[in-house]
């Protein structure tokens, strides 16, 4: 690195290196502390019942019966438990939703063989693989630029990244997909440059593993298609044939996962999409998150509001001021494939959100890792350049890079200590109806909804579960349900007493409303938002 910066660069080495070995030792110290404060969400409870071998089918037969139980009924379907393996964590991930593919479940599952299936333990191995996006960026850099200061630049600015930062805490796939889509972009590269069988043979599988982690890996692989035929300028050239054959054989290999996906589609429900304005409303909210969160809210006062709509302007026009130079500047062989590794992926979430019967993707920011590390390479390129031309003074080229990092850092430290944030999903509304939950002496609570919600609840770190009753249905047990206060054996479902409890809906459907509407005493009122109704 030394004779590298000495060589290429007109800076202070010392001082560079001190730069970024401070946000690599501060970004691995966020990815690893506090990993079992941050609220276990429903996701990430899908996860842990997965580990367990067990599918939320098996689970709900057993629970959302109608009969009173306790949350800690719940913990069987959690964790390892003696005589299941990896085997049946796969088994269980292909019956509930082959849209996820199982390698990182997989791996999770040997991973809790060893070190327990404790909240911490499952999100230490994200954390673990967070740390070789690291290598992996710098690799991709090498390829691209040729450049090991981009390389190094990158390192920084992924370490301290808020939104890398996030999803290295999470049990959950995303922060393996980032590094996979890193190596097999990182194998393309090399495998162009160096045209040999052996290195297609290790791009085939990249893009398997890739594969293997999240399903929209395929619109990466296609991204590199459409890369080639550009670089190729459209005609059927040996890498052009070498990359087929490599893709092919990596779609092959994932084929037995494909016609599991075929074969369940019929149960994915369809959803509204959004309008152009909604998305571009998002994905303004998304972008500035690469390199500043400080988490602001609705409920936020107008000045923090104001401060921070300033400051994420601010940070999209460097965003896309970075972007628009590191294109101009490079060759086609560069431009493109930065274009295509970033926006792509994008583009193909707003064709779908665009589509009134597909959902929201762009709701969902974990899709959009492609994009956040695209953005991060054309910073440490457009960094890199000023910092070797001149082009603006280097002092500025100094604060800018410190700003940066900066910013990373005192994102990272406001979350850090936060029980929940935008990446969990659990809305304000959860801290209002526990703190109303835990006011009652013996709370039921009884609900219809869907799974993850109710986990959301249960995982609250202010929920007091030592007194709280739970009462849970699907349609079929709510349709055999009759909620008047009797004297009948609680194994009953038909009837069930009572007694002294405080009687509480949780986000409840029309249905279970209109069942104590009709068969009630009492009467019912909404104590949150419709979210929460109390039997008085």
């Amino acid at each position: 690195m030394n004779i590298f910066l000495n060589n290429h660069c007109q800076i202070n080495p010392k001082w560079l290196r001190f730069i970024i070995i401070s946000a690599l030792a501060i970004g691995i110290f966020f990815r690893f502390a506090n990993l079992e404060q941050k609220i276990y969400w429903g996701d990430e409870a899908f996860t842990s019942l997965w580990i367990s071998g067990h599918t939320s089918t098996e689970l709900m037969a057993s629970l959302f019966t109608g009969e009173i139980i306790q949350v800690e009924d719940f913990q069987k379907y959690q964790g390892i438990f003696p005589g299941n393996n990896v085997i049946d964590t796969v088994n269980a991930l292909a019956k509930d939703t082959p849209l996820m593919p199982p390698l990182y479940f997989a791996l999770v599952r040997c991973w809790v063989g060893v070190f327990g299936d404790s909240i911490a333990a499952i999100r230490a191995l994200s954390a673990v693989i967070s740390l070789f996006v690291f290598p992996a960026i710098y690799w991709l850099c090498w390829e691209l630029f040729n450049s090991s200061l981009v390389g190094w630049i990158a390192i920084a600015l992924t370490a301290v990244c808020p939104y890398q930062v996030l999803y290295a805490q999470e049990a959950r796939p995303y922060i393996l997909w980032a590094v996979t889509i890193l190596l097999s972009s990182a194998c393309l590269l090399r495998a162009i440059r160096i045209n040999k069988p052996l290195n297609w043979g290790i791009y085939a599988i990249a893009l398997t593993a890739s594969l293997y982690t999240h399903l929209f890996s395929v619109f990466v692989a296609v991204g590199h298609g459409i890369y080639l035929l550009i670089l190729e300028r459209f005609r059927l050239s040996k890498i052009l044939m070498a990359y087929l054959i490599a893709s092919v054989g990596g779609m092959l290999a994932f084929s037995p996962w494909i016609l599991l996906i075929l074969k369940f589609q019929e149960y994915y429900r369809e959803q509204p999409g959004a309008s152009i304005f909604v998305i571009a409303k998002r994905l303004i909210g998304i972008l500035p998150r690469i390199i500043i969160d400080f988490g602001s809210g609705y409920s936020d006062s107008v000045l923090k509001i104001s401060v921070m709509l300033i400051l994420n302007s601010l940070v999209l026009a460097f965003i896309c001021y970075a972007f628009w130079v590191t294109i101009c500047k490079n060759p086609l062989k560069i431009s493109a494939f930065l274009v295509i590794f970033t926006w792509f992926i994008l583009l193909v979430t707003v064709f779908r959100d665009l589509n009134s019967t597909s959902g929201v993707l762009l709701t969902n920011k974990r899709y959009l890792f492609p994009v956040v590390m695209g953005i991060e390479i054309s910073i440490a390129d457009f960094l890199s350049y000023q910092l070797s031309q001149k082009k603006i003074p280097q002092r500025l080229c100094h604060i800018i890079l410190l700003g940066l990092i900066a910013s990373g850092i005192l994102s990272g430290a406001i979350s850090l200590p936060s029980k929940t944030w935008w990446n969990k999903e659990v809305g304000n509304d959860y801290t209002e109806i526990v703190e109303q939950i835990n006011q009652y002496q013996n709370p039921v609570v009884i609900s219809d909804t869907k799974l993850w919600v109710i986990w959301n609840l249960i995982y609250y770190h202010k929920l007091d579960k030592s007194k709280l009753k739970l009462q849970l249905f699907t349609p079929k047990t709510l349709h055999m349900f009759n909620p008047e206060k009797t004297d009948a054996n609680i194994s009953d479902t038909s009837t069930v007493d009572y007694g002294n409890s405080d009687l509480l809906l949780f986000y409840p459907s029309p249905g279970l409303i209109a069942k104590f509407e009709a068969s009630s005493d009492g009467k019912l009122a909404s104590v949150n938002k419709l979210r929460l109704w109390s039997l008085k």
